[in-house]
C-alpha cells in the first residue's frame, strides 16, 4: 500500500499531461480554422516611428505612428483614431503600433473625451494637409483617398461622427465597444444610420453594461452601409487597450480590405464562406452586402 501514493501521483501526472495536450491541440485546431485573423494578428514588416503634433502652447494634441520606410513603395493609407472616455494613445500600443506596422500612418488624438468625432476628423485633414506640405515626411506618400476611423467606447462614437460629418473623406469605420444610447451624452451623439460607407462593429463578451451584443446588433442592423459585426469570445470593455491581442486580425484584415483592396483580407469578410462567420473565438457575427 506504501506505493499507493505515488500510483496516484502517475496517474495525476499522466491526466495533467493529457489535458495539456488535448488543450494545445484544441488551439491548434481554433487557431487553424481561422488562418486569415491569424495571418493579420501577426506583426507587419515594417519598424514603426512616431511623430508628436503640439499647439500653439506646446501641448501634445496628437501622436502619429507611422511605418520607417514611408519614404519607399505605395502611397500609405491613414487612420484616424478616438480613445476612450479618460484614455490616451498610451493605453492602446498594440493596435496603433500594429496598424504602423502593417503600413498604416496612424493619427491618435491625445484627447480623452473624442466622442463629438471633431479632433478625429481634424486629425484625418491635417494628415490630408501633411501630403502637400514642403518637409514633412508625409509629403506625397500618403493615400487620401484611403482614410479609416477607429475607436474605443466615445471615441467609438467619435469615429461614427468623423466619417459621417467628412463629406466623404473617411471611407470606412471601426467600432469597439460602440455604447448604448443610455451611455451618450447629447453632445456626442451618433447616427449610424448616416454611414453609407463599410462599417465593422466590434463587441466583447463580458461587456454587457455599455456595449452588449445586443446593442450593437441594433447598430448593424441600422447601419446605413454595408456592414460586419463581431462580438470576441472572453473578451470586455478593455480588451482593445494595451496589447489588444484580440482585436488586431481582424481590425487589420478590415482596413487592408477596405482601404487597400486586400483579396485575402475580404475572405475574412465577404465572398462565399466568409472566415469571420465560421470562427469558433467571435460570437454573435453578421455580414451583409460586402462586396
Amino acid at each position: 500500500m506504501r506505493d499507493a501514493p505515488r500510483r496516484a501521483r502517475r496517474l495525476l501526472a499522466l491526466v495533467l499531461t493529457l489535458l495539456t495536450v488535448l488543450l494545445a491541440s484544441a488551439g491548434a485546431t481554433a487557431a487553424s480554422a481561422a488562418p486569415i485573423e491569424a495571418a493579420y494578428a501577426a506583426p507587419g514588416p515594417a519598424t514603426v516611428l512616431t511623430q508628436d503634433v503640439t499647439d500653439g502652447t506646446g501641448a501634445v494634441t496628437y501622436r502619429i505612428f507611422y511605418p520607417a520606410d514611408i519614404a519607399t513603395g505605395a502611397r500609405r493609407p491613414i487612420v484616424t483614431w478616438g480613445n476612450g472616455s479618460w484614455a490616451t494613445p498610451a493605453q492602446y500600443p498594440g493596435l496603433l503600433n500594429h496598424l504602423a506596422s502593417w503600413g498604416y500612418v496612424v493619427i491618435a488624438s491625445t484627447s480623452q473625451n473624442t466622442g463629438t468625432g471633431s479632433e478625429m476628423l481634424a486629425g484625418a485633414q491635417y494628415m490630408v494637409a501633411q501630403d502637400t506640405t514642403a518637409g514633412s515626411p508625409f509629403q506625397g506618400r500618403l493615400d487620401t483617398t484611403a482614410i479609416g476611423a477607429v475607436g474605443h467606447s466615445q471615441g467609438a462614437g467619435g469615429a461614427v461622427n468623423a466619417t459621417t460629418h467628412s463629406g466623404g473623406l473617411i471611407r470606412t469605420t471601426v467600432t469597439y465597444a460602440l455604447p448604448a444610447p443610455l451611455w451618450v451624452g447629447a453632445a456626442d451623439a451618433f447616427d449610424v444610420g448616416q454611414l453609407t460607407g463599410p462599417s465593422f462593429f466590434i463587441g466583447g463578451q463580458w461587456d454587457v453594461l455599455i456595449a452588449s451584443a445586443t446593442e450593437l446588433r441594433k447598430y448593424y442592423d441600422a447601419a446605413g452601409g454595408p456592414a460586419a459585426i463581431g462580438v470576441i469570445n472572453g473578451a470586455d470593455h478593455n480588451t482593445i487597450q494595451n496589447a489588444g491581442t484580440p482585436v488586431l486580425g481582424y481590425v487589420t484584415a478590415w482596413l487592408q480590405y477596405q482601404l487597400r483592396g486586400d483579396a485575402v483580407a475580404r475572405g475574412a469578410f465577404a465572398g462565399p464562406t466568409p472566415e469571420l462567420l465560421t470562427n469558433s473565438g467571435w460570437r454573435a457575427r453578421a455580414t451583409r452586402a460586402l462586396p
